[in-house]
């Protein structure tokens, strides 16, 4: 994901949420994750379909150019 938003706030929203493996503590149930500002010119790269993912809700709109690498 390349994130295309000239001046984003964190106030803005619009966080890409990831959750990380094996990301529940022992210490308690809490699910770990990274919140991701989707500022100008920042690039994302993951594998989308073993981590889970989602996009807050955000206060403005939100651009971004997205891509998949496949295989067989």
């Amino acid at each position: 994901i390349l994130y295309l938003n000239a001046s984003w706030q964190e106030t803005d929203g619009g966080q890409l949420r990831v959750y990380l493996q094996d990301s529940k503590s022992e210490e308690n149930s809490e699910i770990k994750h990274l919140d991701i500002l989707p500022i100008a010119g920042r690039l994302v790269v993951f594998l989308s379909d073993t981590f889970y993912h989602e996009v807050l809700p955000a206060t403005r709109d939100r651009v971004s150019l997205t891509g998949w690498f496949l295989t067989r």
